[in-house]
């Protein structure tokens, strides 16, 4: 059997797996979010949710993947039940259309990656500058091709010779990097009025419901419970393989990231600007913060453009780690239809430049893509809730997750979570979105940034879609290998052999 699309080391399958969670939504989403709900508190959410939310989930989708040797599509048709395989596909459509707005953040991370080698950002007007980057310029649209062509021929090379070999060098080095700008911003006067505000607990500040519901989403777009992420990556694991050990380190990893980026940019705001201004930059928007405000740090600061630089290809490498994974998930579902591997990652490619070139030139579409596929990803934690729970949460940890090979024994608190809390967790965080996109001007347009009406067009679009090419999907399939009680090896469709 060949190695070139199987994991070889636990090493490379621990720095792919943080890879696939490790992205923009650890290093500069969580900042910004820890700046507007309370630092500590915040913090403390966001781990409890970790706990009890995240792993749970992720664990069951490393059950998913490994049990039936299926992509999304088909793991759902064998653990919900055929009519609904059309669950898994929507992850696939979700994830798609993810890659095309998120390989734009690529090329935009790339660009001032090079301006920071240029110096291009220092003595202008960093709005001005972001607004010409990310809007109407050919070059980000030319930057967006070549890092969705180098995404697609990473996942060509396979799992083992690709995947592996590359996350296994640049998790480590976005490790290393963000702890080298942390470095550099912690010797700026007055950086530890950052680290103050971060680590600080407010009185009361943990009884806020709305601190806790925010915790769960940064939970969930860091560790992407139940997106496919995990399902899509157990497919090429080994049968003996650990389960639950695997999906805590996965999520140790992105955890650690996450207050890695806020030991960085934290003291690099709080040292540059007095604490009113910083907070209310921490709290203008991801990319404000970090193309707008961080840019203007690394401009003043000694040796600013060298950090800059470091920032950016960390940024860059996990964006970039992510990125291969979204994209996988739907190939190997197009796989498991007898497609070749090649041929799946061409058919992916083109879909997602579809998506992508319009995000790449215009702004408005970029946001709008953004805000409907977060809401449809919460729709897919919910669907992978349901396929779990329709095999039985309590089955699958006595048979899958607690088998002779697992490290970690996982009690009936994994069941209860799975079954009770995870559901209504994601179900209250839809709810809360979906209420507060209700209350946005011209909710009901048809195209907007965070309109309700936008998000659930779509979302009808595509399960309507879906649902009348069920059947189709199902009968393509061409192997079962899901008997309900083990582990599978690998199937020569998925191992390149």
């Amino acid at each position: 059997m060949s190695k070139s699309n199987l994991f070889t080391s636990r090493w490379g399958l621990a720095m792919t797996l943080i890879g696939a969670s490790v992205g923009p939504g650890s290093i500069w989403r969580f900042p910004r979010m820890a700046a507007i709900y309370e630092g500590g508190a915040f913090i403390i959410a966001m781990i409890i949710s970790f706990l009890l939310i995240g792993t749970p989930i992720i664990v069951a989708e490393m059950v998913m993947g490994r049990s039936t040797r299926h992509g999304a599509i088909g793991a759902f048709a064998d653990y919900a039940g055929k009519k609904f395989a059309w669950m898994g596909a929507f992850l696939c459509i979700t994830l798609v259309a993810i890659v095309g707005f998120y390989t734009v953040t690529m090329a935009w991370i790339l660009e001032y990656a090079i301006m920071s080698l240029t110096g291009s950002y220092v003595g202008v007007d960093t709005v001005a500058l972001y607004d010409s980057v990310a809007s109407n310029n050919p070059i980000t649209v030319l930057i967006f091709v070549v890092c969705l062509g180098a995404t697609a021929f990473i996942c060509n090379k396979g799992v083992g010779s690709g995947m592996e070999k590359i996350n296994s060098f640049m998790i480590p080095a976005l490790f290393i990097m963000l702890v080298v700008v942390a470095v550099r911003t912690l010797m700026l006067p007055d950086a530890i009025k950052g680290l103050d505000f971060l680590f600080s607990i407010k009185p009361g500040s943990l009884s806020n419901p709305e601190i806790w519901l925010q915790g769960m989403a940064q939970s969930a777009w860091t560790v992407g419970p139940g997106w496919g992420l995990v399902l899509t990556y157990a497919v090429y694991t080994k049968a003996k393989d650990d389960v639950a050990l695997n999906e805590y380190v996965q999520g140790f990893g992105v955890t650690s990231a996450a207050l890695l980026a806020g030991f960085a940019i934290f003291p690099a705001i709080f040292a540059t600007y007095d604490p009113a201004e910083a907070q209310r930059i921490m709290a203008t928007g991801s990319y404000g913060l970090t193309f707008i405000a961080l840019a203007n740090v690394f401009a003043t600061i000694e040796y600013g453009l060298i950090i800059g630089f470091i920032f950016f290809i960390a940024l860059f490498f996990g964006a970039f780690s992510s990125n291969i994974i979204m994209f996988q998930v739907c190939a190997t579902s197009l796989v498991d239809m007898g497609i070749s591997k090649t041929k799946a990652i061409a058919i992916v490619f083109g879909i997602v430049l579809l998506y992508g070139v319009p995000a790449a030139w215009n702004i408005d579409f970029f946001a709008n893509q953004e805000w409907v596929t977060s809401m449809m990803l919460l729709l897919g934690s919910l669907f992978t809730c349901f396929a779990i729970n329709r095999f039985g949460a309590e089955k699958m940890r006595t048979i899958f997750v607690n088998h002779e090979y697992n490290e970690l024994y996982m009690g009936k608190w994994w069941t209860i979570s799975v079954k009770y809390v995870c559901p209504v967790a994601f179900t209250l965080m839809f709810a809360v979105y979906a209420v507060g996109a209700f209350k946005v001007e011209d909710t009901w347009a048809w195209f907007s940034a965070a309109g309700l009406g936008t998000a659930l067009y779509q979302i009808v679009i595509y399960c309507i879609f879906l649902v009348v090419f069920n059947n189709k999907m199902v009968g393509s399939i061409k192997n079962t290998y899901f008997n309900g009680s083990t582990y599978p090896e690998v199937p020569a469709e998925h191992s390149g052999e």
